[in-house]
């Protein structure tokens, strides 16, 4: 399948040929694939955060430099749905004692999971207590299947800081952030 966004009001839906009209906006509209053709983008086939952020950067202020933390929104801006990607961890829940994190989008109340609505990737990092950032990984999910939940395993002990992103379709990438 490919990934879709369309060009007006940035929905992004995954699916063969692109929508007509648009299940966000509900326009007849241009869409540009973003989905992910190599594995540096978090494997192919999968959605690409990194077209999609340039795109919504193009779209929003054409011409100004902007950055990531530009489009990202945290506690301040959150809805009703509740999009903020909540970092839980349990110390040595994992398999042969390592530590368990588990991010959830939602987890109070419970966020859309329709076509036109879903949360489409969690994103997690950790920052190493020598600073070293490292990619924890992704979890790519589809609308109307399951909740959106990542969890992983590592070794808290070699971390002081975790960072979670979620994306949504309607109303973009949030964060979260737990210092250990």
């Amino acid at each position: 399948m490919t990934y879709w966004m369309c060009d007006k009001c940035s929905f992004v839906i995954e699916t063969a040929k692109p929508p007509d009209p648009c299940p966000g906006c509900h326009m007849k509209c241009g869409f540009n694939d973003v989905t992910c053709y190599t594995p540096d983008c978090g494997g192919i086939g999968t959605l690409d955060s990194r077209l999609v952020a340039e795109r919504v950067m193009k779209k929003e202020k054409p011409g100004k430099v902007m950055h990531f933390s530009d489009i990202v929104k945290g506690q301040t801006s959150e809805g009703k749905e509740k999009h903020i990607p909540g970092i839980e961890t349990m110390r040595g829940q994992g398999k042969i004692g390592k530590d368990l994190v588990e991010i959830v989008v939602g987890r109070e109340i419970p966020h859309p999971n329709t076509l036109e609505h879903y949360i489409v990737w969690i994103q997690a990092f950790g920052v190493k207590k020598d600073g070293h950032v490292v990619d924890l990984g992704r979890e790519a999910f589809k609308p109307g299947i399951g909740k959106p939940v990542y969890a992983f395993e590592i070794n808290l002990s070699d971390f002081k800081h975790l960072f979670s992103f979620a994306y949504c379709t309607l109303h973009g990438v949030w964060e979260q952030h737990l210092e250990i």
